[in-house]
């Protein structure tokens, strides 16, 4: 008899969607629970922290598990608001199908846009639930039809919505909502249908009323090819339309992935209890795992063996015996493995664009200096679980440093560092992180051949990249010069040598070519060039000297026309690049660009130019020339490879003054 696969779902939506009582509804009608449990009230199941009970958001995903109709779900509820979206991208990673929330109220918002182009890129099979049918003065056709135009889709609808009692809505399935076939809804349903078969297009022309049940069942092959987005409408509040949203999962439950005939299995988070320590949450692709089997860490490149292996049983930890394939579990190991890690020998593509970048750095501070390194190793603690924040810690400085999505991000570490780890701690205010790229091209030299044995001798030539092209390196030295085994260390040695330029910021949009060197037949060894790469690529970069390049938004404006202006005039005081306006009817939508650090606090300033009515989304889009300024230039953190002589003797070990 074969295994029951376990369908991993995740449910996103732009934050007050409603998908955290989405997915108390579907555990509760699924029998997993007893009672629904209520985001006001603080009930939730996936609710865990307790910031997310009494702010009624989530911050983390969670995992809960159910049962319905002899198939296994692995539910996963991730935060809706952008700042949070690096818990949203670690999710994605793992799932098989995506429930996407749309609100009736509020419509397509900025974040469903970010949300359903990764889901796109992912190829990811999705339903989208229209939430909130039962709210005063929503346009469900308006917000459908919005739906198929700003997501260039063709929806076909499962059920369908009858709010003819505005207080008391009700959704029919489709194969039973003959009496709504000239419903909006319905009619560009079957539009949609017609414009994929031939056969419905044919009798469509014709005027021939098809059955209902042949219409489901020909669009069947064309949803499971994602050709029609299926849509469901209802209300979270009122348990409408969960019933056919169970189905609609049921008839998805073949996309499953193919148990895989080894160990296969994918690290998505970390997090640290107080009784159990550091857990990682893994997704099982593989045989089953057991509990003392010893697994290959692509990431540390080594084995490790799992200790432990639990399930959360309704936000609680369970220990269990193994994690079959499909499932997802919480794992303990001999070694610490990372968000990100693969265990086997399995490659899963991870190429994906991120909902969200961190252009923003913040310096945070214990408010008593007893808590110092108590806060020291609670940011590392925060690092593990969420790698994005690239924890820094300047030791000789005494400062901790973080990067941050936003500004609501920091409320919530603060908050953390307080619940969590008892301390008091303060936040400045969020910085723009700038890069650098050199302005001219030069040369930078090395000689590293004393104190001996040592011997490396380098020039390498630096000059500026296309804009946008990050680092691009090559070597020019001979193998008889310079062998292989060597030239493999000073190409390992680029990255970290470009974290920090000559004015303090990682430099990009640079291409390196080591046009000349040497080594020695007894005095060289591999550790010469490592030493010896940042010293010589800091002196091509002084010599050729850096500007600064600041990172850009590029917004999507979506308002009526009556506030073109207004904010065309906010647009303008922020500097930012306008493309022509297009219109359609009442509304304009206006695209362009934007710099970061005009634009922080642009969210608060534009709602309240369109009166809390218009549609912004801003994407980070890359990097551009700005002018370099004394305020824009940091000092180089820890030992600049300038001071040839510090460099040396730290890299030689005879000092530490480590960054972190």
């Amino acid at each position: 008899m074969a295994q029951t696969q376990t369908i991993t779902v995740g449910i996103l939506a732009h934050v007050d969607a409603g998908k955290t009582s989405l997915t108390e509804c579907l555990l509760h009608t699924a029998g997993a629970t007893k009672q629904r449990g209520s985001v006001d009230k603080g009930s939730a199941v996936t609710d865990g922290l307790s910031m997310e009970k009494e702010r009624g958001i989530s911050i983390k995903t969670a995992t809960v598990d159910f049962e319905w109709e002899g198939n296994n779900y692995a539910l996963v509820d991730t935060p809706g608001h952008v700042d949070f979206s690096a818990e949203v991208d670690r999710a994605l990673g793992v799932l098989d199908v995506v429930i996407l929330v749309i609100s009736a109220k509020e419509g397509v918002q900025a974040h469903t846009l970010n949300l359903w182009e990764s889901i796109k890129e992912r190829g990811l099979p999705v339903l989208f639930f229209m939430n909130k049918i039962d709210r005063s003065g929503v346009d469900i056709d308006a917000v459908f039809f919005a739906l198929q135009k700003e997501l260039n889709v063709s929806l076909m609808a499962l059920n369908v919505p009858d709010t003819a009692i505005p207080a008391s809505p009700v959704v029919i399935p489709l194969n039973r909502a003959n009496e709504f076939r000239s419903t909006p809804v319905v009619e560009a349903s079957f539009e949609n249908l017609a414009d994929k078969d031939e056969e419905i297009l044919a009798r469509y022309l014709e005027g021939e009323e098809i059955e209902l049940d042949v219409i489901a069942e020909t669009a069947a092959p064309y949803i499971d090819n994602q050709s029609l987005i299926p849509i469901l409408f209802g209300s979270a509040k009122l348990d409408l339309g969960i019933d056919g949203l169970l189905q609609a999962l049921t008839n998805r439950s073949h996309l499953s992935p193919e148990i895989r005939p080894s160990h296969a299995a994918k690290v998505f988070k970390v997090e640290y209890d107080q009784k159990f320590g550091r857990l990682a949450h893994v997704r099982n692709y593989g045989v089953a795992l057991k509990a003392k089997d010893v697994v290959h860490s692509q990431g540390l490149e080594k084995d490790v063996k799992i200790n432990q292996i639990f399930r959360y049983a309704l936000g609680k930890l369970e220990q269990t015996g193994q994690l079959e394939s499909g499932e997802i579990g919480v794992m303990t190991f001999s070694e610490m493995v990372m968000v990100g890690d693969v265990l086997g020998a399995e490659n899963f593509d991870d190429s994906f664009q991120r909902i969200g970048q961190s252009v923003l750095s913040v310096e945070v501070q214990a408010d008593e200096d007893k808590d110092y390194q108590k806060l020291g190793e609670a940011l590392e603690i925060l690092h593990v679980e969420d790698p994005q924040l690239e924890f820094k810690w300047h030791k000789d400085e005494r400062e901790f440093h973080l990067k941050i999505l936003g500004p609501i991000q920091t409320e919530v570490l603060k908050d953390s560092l307080h619940r969590r780890f008892n301390i008091s701690a303060s936040f400045k205010p969020p910085q723009v992180i700038y890069k650098e790229t050199p302005v001219a091209s030069a040369e930078g030299y090395v000689r590293y051949w004393m104190p001996k044995p040592c011997w490396a001798i380098m020039t390498f030539k630096i000059a500026p990249g296309e804009l946008g092209s990050g680092v691009v390196f090559s070597s020019n030295v001979g193998v008889n010069d310079i062998s292989s085994k060597y030239q493999n260390e000073v190409k390992r040695a680029i990255p970290w040598s470009l974290k920090q330029g000559i004015k303090g910021w990682e430099v990009t949009d640079v291409v390196i070519t080591l046009i000349e060197g040497s080594e020695h037949n007894v005095h060289s060894n591999p550790g010469d060039f490592l030493l010896a790469t940042p010293m010589g690529v800091l002196r091509g970069l002084e010599n050729a000297d850096t500007t600064l390049l600041e990172p850009m938004y590029a917004f999507e404006i979506k308002a009526h026309q009556d506030y073109l202006g207004a904010v065309s005039s906010d647009l303008n005081q922020l500097r930012a690049q306008l493309n022509a306006p297009t219109f359609d009817e009442d509304f304009f939508t206006l695209t362009g660009k934007v710099a970061v650090d005009k634009a922080m606090d642009y969210g608060i300033k534009f709602n309240a130019s369109t009166s809390g009515k218009g549609r912004l989304k801003l994407t980070i889009d890359g990097y551009e020339p700005t002018t370099t300024t004394d305020e824009k230039i940091r000092p180089y953190r820890g030992v600049s490879p300038l001071d040839e002589s510090q460099w040396i003797l730290h890299m030689r070990g005879a000092f530490k003054a480590d960054e972190r």
